[in-house]
């Protein structure tokens, strides 16, 4: 997706400003692989927080060109104060945000808070209200709620303006967590998704080219012992990551801790998907991703090394960290479906659909203020379709009938070819919130539709 291998700034926040504030610590790396040169692997630079008061965070991002390169060759890119990915925003439960968007770009633009319940006004959807015109600039404010890893994009042209580069993390911190040895922000991309197919047809994932935090094919070297929070974005357009590494620990979906750790073979994240990991290194290992396809889940193919780890020191056999999951929820019967939503369409019609409708003509569904609803999803087409709700969080209550084995919140949930899930809702955030397939080529063809909260 991101053309060009980016270099992000060495930046802190002075730890006297506001101590309480945690912060990713560096990383160092000395793995080298055959043939090809060690990179260190870095973080995204955190945004500076403006507001020293306690209870709020102050940010300024600007959107603007930025020029890399790829493979040797000058690329127009779009960044976020010349990163990419942009800028780590960091705030705790209860934090009153301000984020104060100037756009550079040359071309309209938003900032939409993927898996935040903002205000309606606050969510960057041209649904609602104009998008930000070219020099102009937009203050957003909200109170955070939610612990989880959660990001930040435009929601105007979306395919293209994310596919240059514009796209960051944004971590609400419980202060009742467990702190780690260090925590790690893993952003997955592909490159040169723009120019890849038609828009209808899933790129081929063997060829995929994959960064993690703007690095091809970094290295990372850890501590025998030490416990890491690792957090995880599939920020790509269109390409999936079924990701594995020996021992694997889950403790974090989209919207905070799971009802209980995991610890499966591999997990798979759609685009706009995010999973938080512990990490207890204790030798060497390899981050891969299986190959896996829109069009058709699991695929032939070798799978790709993305991430090489080093383990240095004597393995101390440490314990996990005590993290405070909530427990499996008590089974109920599923009341009644209230609202279907019906993915269809693809390269024979040349539009993606929902209910049959292309937006922005479609029909705009309605709950009430405080409603628990069940929503089903049905995949119709021959592709898989990443289901992402603005404004809510939602459980999964079943895939195909079977109740899923991980019971947390979710705000995106891939859809697989000819499958149904059910998903429990509860409409607490009143406004109109879109609803829509997060592989963009889709959403901008036309899969988008429109839930109302009134």
């Amino acid at each position: 997706m991101i053309t060009g291998l980016i270099t992000t700034l060495a930046a802190c926040v002075d730890p006297e400003a506001r101590p309480e504030k945690s912060e990713a610590l560096p990383y160092e790396s000395t793995v080298t692989t055959p043939g090809i040169p060690a990179i260190p692997l870095t973080e995204p630079a955190p945004a500076e927080d403006l507001d020293p008061a306690d209870n709020a965070v102050s940010f300024r991002l600007e959107a603007a060109p930025l020029s890399t390169l790829d493979d040797g060759v000058p690329t127009e890119s779009y960044a976020y104060n010349g990163q990419i990915p942009g800028p780590t925003l960091r705030a705790k439960v209860g934090d009153t945000v301000t984020v104060e968007l100037n756009n550079g770009l040359g071309t309209a633009t938003t900032l939409h808070w993927h898996g935040l319940g903002v205000p309606n006004l606050m969510d960057g959807v041209t649904w609602l209200q104009n998008p930000i015109a070219a020099g102009e600039g937009f203050t957003y404010s909200f109170t955070v709620t939610a612990p989880g890893t959660y990001w930040y994009h435009p929601h105007v042209d979306v395919d293209q303006q994310v596919d240059r580069g514009l796209y960051g993390m944004f971590i609400v911190e419980d202060p009742g967590d467990p702190t780690p040895d260090r925590e790690l922000l893993l952003v997955f991309d592909t490159r040169d998704e723009a120019g890849a197919g038609d828009g209808h047809t899933a790129p081929d994932p063997a060829r995929q080219v994959w960064t993690i935090n703007g690095l091809s094919t970094p290295g990372l070297t850890l501590t025998a012992g030490e416990r890491h929070r690792v957090r995880v974005l599939n920020a790509a357009n269109l390409g999936y990551l079924k990701l594995r590494w020996p021992g694997m620990r889950q403790i974090a979906g989209d919207q905070g801790l799971l009802g209980a750790l995991q610890e499966p073979e591999a997990v798979v994240l759609a685009p706009g998907d995010r999973a938080e990991f512990e990490w207890i290194a204790e030798q060497d290992f390899l981050v891969e991703t299986e190959i896996y396809t829109a069009s058709g889940g699991e695929a032939l193919g070798d799978t790709l090394a993305l991430l090489p780890v080093t383990v240095t020191g004597d393995p101390s056999d440490t314990p996990g960290l005590d993290w405070p999951f909530a427990g499996s929820r008590a089974e109920t019967e599923d009341p009644s479906t209230e609202l279907l939503f019906a993915f269809s369409g693809g390269a024979a019609s040349e539009d993606w659909m929902i209910n049959g409708e292309v937006y922005p003509d479609v029909s705009v569904s309605t709950l009430a203020l405080g409603e628990v609803a069940v929503i089903e999803l049905r995949n119709l087409s021959a592709t898989e379709h990443p289901f992402h709700l603005h404004g809510h969080r939602f459980r999964v209550l079943s895939i195909d009938g079977e109740v899923p084995a991980a019971s947390g919140w979710e705000d995106t949930i891939n859809v697989g070819i000819r499958q149904a899930i059910r998903l429990e809702l509860v409409a607490d955030n009143p406004g109109d919130w879109m609803a829509h397939c997060h592989l963009l080529a889709h959403e901008e063809g036309g899969m988008m539709t429109v839930l109302r909260v009134e």
